[in-house]
């Protein structure tokens, strides 16, 4: 016999009614069991419904925060675009105004071109000469009109046969430089020294109206006529720049500059190649005179004192390092170096 049966038996209870018992104890812990499992089912539940709920309020908070910022899009493109046409006439109008207010069509672009081109046209003036100068006299004038420049060799105390043509463009470049491109204005303008001071006095103030008239003055002598008292004068400071040249590369070109003028027909002759050469700077003058920057030679110490600098300067013979000697055309700058205008100078380097 087990010990259930001896258990019951102890306990005075029949058999059946004990089982009855454990059946019913057993069925209330499967009630209890599952009445607890509904119990979970319906917390799970009540959670995911809320988070469901959580969820869907987050979607459309998106939505209508994804609506809000659609329509600022929107706003903001049609704002931008109103903003573009807006900026689009403006620009029309600015370029307008500078076109009115500008001697000239051109911009810095077209100056670059026009620098390139009278460097070219000096050049070419200068190697049509190649081999006709008088080594002694050139070597004479060249000393005369710069002596403190180590013109001649050290070792023979000659002029070296290749410097002819180089001090021979550089005179030309000189006479340029002092006439025409240093002019407060333009070449023969009576008002010259007057709109110098004035203008002296309206940057030290730092007023922008320099700017302005200097464009206005520029635009005054472009627009002048031929029988004007401007083009008048012009043409006659003109005539007197063309002269100086002409005389000064007579005395190295000597005696083949006149005596080939003698023989020409008039447009043959080297005077009117110089007068053209002229003509094209006094252009590139009153283009650079209506620009927005100020345009202006950037002096080059030469004697062999001042380090050849590769960002401002072209070596005659493409050499990087060295001193400078001579230069044969200064820098011309205008603004800043990123977004201005730079021509840069000619050279020769020591070595």
């Amino acid at each position: 016999m087990n010990t259930t049966e001896n258990e019951i038996k102890s306990n005075g209870l029949p058999v059946d009614e004990v089982d009855q018992n454990q059946q019913q104890q057993l069925l209330q812990q499967q009630q209890q069991q599952q009445q607890q499992q509904h119990m979970n089912f319906q917390l799970e539940l009540e959670q995911l419904n809320e988070l469901i709920a959580q969820r869907s309020l987050e979607i459309q908070n998106e939505k209508k925060n994804k609506e809000r910022l659609q329509n600022e899009l929107n706003e903001a493109q049609r704002i931008f675009k109103e903003r573009e046409a807006e900026y689009s006439s403006i620009e029309h109008s600015f370029f307008e105004h500078t076109r009115a207010i500008r001697a000239t069509d051109d911009d810095l672009s077209t100056i670059r071109d026009s620098f390139k081109l009278l460097k070219y046209s000096i050049a070419r003036l200068i190697m049509t000469l190649n081999k006709k100068a008088d080594k002694a006299k050139a070597a004479e004038k060249f000393c005369q009109t710069w002596p403190n420049l180590p013109i001649l060799d050290p070792a023979t105390n000659e002029l070296e046969p290749s410097f002819v043509n180089l001090l021979a463009e550089k005179l030309v470049h000189e006479h340029l430089v002092k006439y025409v491109f240093n002019s407060p204005i333009y070449p023969g303008l009576k008002v010259n020294d007057a709109y110098y001071a004035l203008h002296t006095w309206l940057q030290q103030h730092n007023s922008q109206f320099s700017v302005r008239l200097r464009q206005q003055m520029a635009a005054v002598v472009a627009k002048s006529k031929p029988e004007t008292e401007i083009q008048q004068a012009a043409q006659k400071e003109k005539q007197a720049i063309a002269k100086k040249i002409y005389d000064d590369l007579a005395d190295i070109y000597h005696p083949f500059l006149r005596e080939n003028d003698a023989a020409v027909e008039e447009e043959k002759r080297y005077y009117n190649k110089i007068c053209d050469i002229v003509d094209k700077a006094l252009k590139l003058c009153i283009a650079i005179r209506g620009q927005e920057v100020e345009i202006t030679t950037v002096a080059i110490e030469e004697g062999s004192k001042q380090p050849f600098e590769e960002e401002t300067m072209t070596e005659v013979k493409g050499r990087t390092n060295g001193l400078v000697r001579f230069c044969i055309c200064p820098t011309f700058m205008g603004g800043d170096r990123e977004h201005g205008f730079l021509e840069k100078g000619k050279v020769v380097i020591s070595g």
